[in-house]
């Protein structure tokens, strides 16, 4: 599995802010981060949000998850994803998340939504 150097920086009451550094590693052939490196931090920064609300602290499994974007960022700049939960129900979760590059400028957002097992 390869790092991605996702960090956690805040999480708590339902929202969640995780960063990344964007590397030749999390790049696309055009110098850019890749869009699946952003749509698994959609994934990990709605994940930790909804666990940070949850009673159960459940991580679940998505089932669905959709990104729109907007924005490259570059090698050498940072990325934040700021996430919020929009609703935990018995088995099912929600949660928005906005993924901004250096300066607040939005790059993309993405929505999903996660089974929450027993």
């Amino acid at each position: 599995m390869i790092d991605l150097g996702f960090r956690t920086v805040e999480r708590g009451g339902g929202d969640a802010v995780v960063e990344c550094d964007v590397t030749a590693a999390t790049a696309n052939a055009l110098g850019t981060l890749h869009g699946g490196v952003i749509a698994t931090l959609v994934d990990e920064a709605g994940t930790e949000a909804i666990r940070s609300t949850d009673r159960d602290g459940r991580r679940g499994v998505t089932t669905d998850l959709n990104v729109s974007y907007f924005a490259a960022a570059p090698v050498g700049t940072t990325v934040r994803a700021e996430a919020r939960t929009l609703k935990i129900g018995k088995t099912l979760a929600f949660v928005e998340v906005d993924l901004r590059g250096e300066g607040g400028k939005l790059l993309a957002q993405g929505r999903m939504t996660k089974y929450m097992p027993a």
